[in-house]
């Protein structure tokens, strides 16, 4: 019984310690959530939000999701309140959070960030970089608004760094993502290629650009700035009445913001005294200064003391030299050397030559120094972007690499499975066409041969057959003399060996030439001779086994229809050799073909197929009743 006490006494202990845990985490959690909601509260300071942002995250408890949520906080207070390297500290933070990988976009909107702080550190190079990078990943996810303005964010480092071109390409790229949503974006990618257009003196093409963001909505400082920039490629083109005309509507309006009313003035009156150094704008020129001292404008003042002391240049000299002067000092107070070197120009066609020596020492340091700068930022900027393509390439490579490797694992595991089916397969196969062919062999051979039989039996039939029995009746006839009948015999002994020769095995080989003469003499006889010239020139006996075989047989064919034909009593072989090509020449004095025409009929067409079986060439040249002509003509 006491041991059931005790046992019982303990687990209230650890219920009620659990309970007591569990009160504290909640009480905990709330106190961070009412901390976190405090901390993006737009009622309280941001410096008062930044330290709660702080507090919050030094807590060992809070998750990565919250962690990202205080790290994106302390990232912008910190850039509001001006501590941007800080900024890009809490944003370099967040990749470093697990939380990161689970949500797609979110390392699109980190690289963002740490772009924009680097561009407003003036570290446009690496701003380029992260944009890149920002951009790269929402294509990841065709997140199109998203990649859109980072390809808007890149065409104006990329115009800032005078690489126009691909300023254009990329301007235009981001103009596609967009699709005519999100006119802010739209306004911003068209004025920077007015800009670009206006940097390469493309002015048309600036006054275009410029034009376009007009058909946007636009806030009245923004439609008053276009007008003015428009205004200002009229006067680079001198075109000054337009330019003039552009400025006055805009003074027509209402203008609530005095920084832009004072640079429309001054611009105007600038331009009027372009077109007419005589015209009265000294008032203007005057009132706009007025309004850039009370607006503390110090760029605007810098334009001012620039137009006033051009103003003056003709009419005093002091007092152009005076406002000179003033456009050195602001310009020098901030900062800006392109500015100050303009002021120096116009100083020193004002001064004696004793006094411009030191401001001519400044104005090549400057120029120098601006050179330098220029050549350094280039440079760095050639090599980010270097850089990045190489990084970019070796991603891939390794992307590449590993699926390749990947490919390749699964296709050995593959290969293994299926090693012994696809060699049963394979050994299958091959016995199954070594068969098959040994098959195919044999029916050839058996056609072949049935095939030569049948040919042999036909032509025995057709061409021995009547000439036998005719003779066998002429020879029972005593009306027929023995001449007739022996010519007849004759005819039947020729067409015999024709056969005969045709089916013969042919002789080739190194004594070719002999077995060819052989052949010749075979048709030598009392009443037909038969002269061979120079056949030695052939080399016959080193001609190719194809070439002696249809050479053998092209001539057996000739001398046969020769024989049956012709009547010819002479017949000359002529040979010759020309350079690589071999030419054999057939004449005789036969009665040739009738009434000049050469009708192709199964002999004179199979030696036509056999001569262009082996490249060559025969042309037939008949004389009725004065002989026949045959050239033939193929490569040795």
């Amino acid at each position: 019984m006491k041991l059931v006490k005790v046992t019982f006494l303990f687990l209230f202990l650890l219920c009620f310690s659990s309970c007591e845990n569990n009160k504290k985490n909640l009480l905990e959690n709330n106190i961070l959530d009412s901390l976190y909601t405090i901390s993006i509260k737009k009622d309280y300071s941001y410096r008062k939000r930044l330290e709660l942002s702080k507090k919050i995250i030094r807590e060992e408890k809070v998750n990565d999701s919250v962690r990202y949520l205080i790290l994106n906080n302390l990232s912008f207070l910190y850039n509001k309140l001006g501590y941007v390297d800080s900024a890009i500290f809490c944003t370099k933070k967040m990749f470093y959070l697990d939380f990161l990988n689970k949500k797609e976009g979110l390392k699109g909107k980190i690289f963002y960030k740490l772009g924009y702080y680097n561009y407003r550190k003036n570290l446009k190079d690496s701003s380029y970089y992260y944009y890149i990078s920002s951009k790269n990943e929402f294509l990841k996810i065709n997140d199109s608004i998203n990649i859109a303005n980072r390809y808007r964010n890149i065409a104006i480092i990329e115009s800032d760094f005078g690489d126009y071109t691909n300023s254009d390409i990329s301007a235009v790229n981001g103009l596609k993502y967009l699709n005519g949503k999100q006119d802010k974006s739209i306004i911003s990618l068209y004025n920077c290629l007015a800009i670009n257009s206006k940097k390469q003196q493309l002015y048309n093409q600036a006054i275009y650009n410029y034009k376009k963001t007009l058909s946007y909505s636009l806030t009245e400082n923004q439609k008053n700035t276009i007008q003015n920039n428009i205004s200002n490629v009229y006067k680079e083109q001198k075109d000054y009445s337009k330019s003039i005309s552009t400025l006055e509507n805009l003074l027509k309006d209402t203008i609530t913001n005095l920084k832009t009313k004072a640079r429309i003035i001054d611009n105007l009156a600038h331009i009027k005294w372009l077109q007419n150094s005589n015209k009265k704008v000294l008032k203007d020129l005057l009132l706009a200064k007025s309004i850039r001292i009370n607006e503390n404008d110090t760029n605007g003042l810098i334009a001012s003391y620039g137009h006033l002391s051009e103003y003056f240049f003709k009419k005093d000299k002091s007092k152009s030299l005076f406002y000179a002067n003033k456009m050195y000092v602001i310009s020098k107070q901030e900062k800006s050397p392109q500015d100050q070197i303009e002021a120096i120009d116009k100083i020193v066609a004002l001064q004696t030559s004793q006094k411009s020596i030191k401001y001519y020492k400044e104005s090549i340091r400057l120029r120098d120094s601006l050179k330098e700068a220029e050549t350094k930022r280039q440079y760095k900027f050639a090599k980010i972007k270097y850089n990045y393509e190489e990084e970019e390439k070796q991603k891939l490579k390794f992307k590449t690499l590993a699926t390749e490797n990947k490919l390749i694992a699964e296709q050995e595991n593959n290969q293994k499975k299926n090693v012994l089916i696809i060699g049963i397969l394979l050994t299958s196969g091959l016995l199954f066409l070594i068969y098959r062919r040994k098959q195919q062999h044999k029916k050839q051979i058996l056609q072949e041969n049935y095939n030569t039989e049948t040919r042999i039996a036909r032509r025995l039939h057709d061409e021995l057959g009547n000439g036998i029995y005719n003779a066998i009746i002429k020879v029972q006839n005593p009306k027929f003399e023995n001449e007739e009948i022996i010519n007849d015999l004759d005819k039947i002994y020729l067409k015999t060996r024709a056969i005969s020769h045709e089916n013969d095995a042919i002789e080739t080989g190194i004594d070719f030439e002999n077995y060819f003469k052989d052949l010749v003499s075979s048709y030598n006889s009392v009443t037909c001779k038969i002269i061979l010239k120079d056949l030695s020139s052939l080399d016959l006996n080193n001609l190719n086994k194809d070439k002696q075989i249809v050479i053998y047989r092209v001539f057996n064919e000739l001398f046969v229809n020769m024989k049956k034909h012709s009547k010819a009593s002479l017949v000359v072989l002529s040979c010759k050799k020309k350079n690589k090509s071999l030419e054999i020449i057939y004449v005789d004095n036969g009665v040739g073909f009738k009434e000049n025409t050469i009708v192709f009929k199964n002999g004179l067409k199979n030696m036509e197929t056999r001569i262009k079986t082996i490249n060559g060439t025969i042309n037939f040249e008949n004389k009725p009743d004065k002989g026949l002509k045959v050239s033939i003509h193929f490569k040795k």
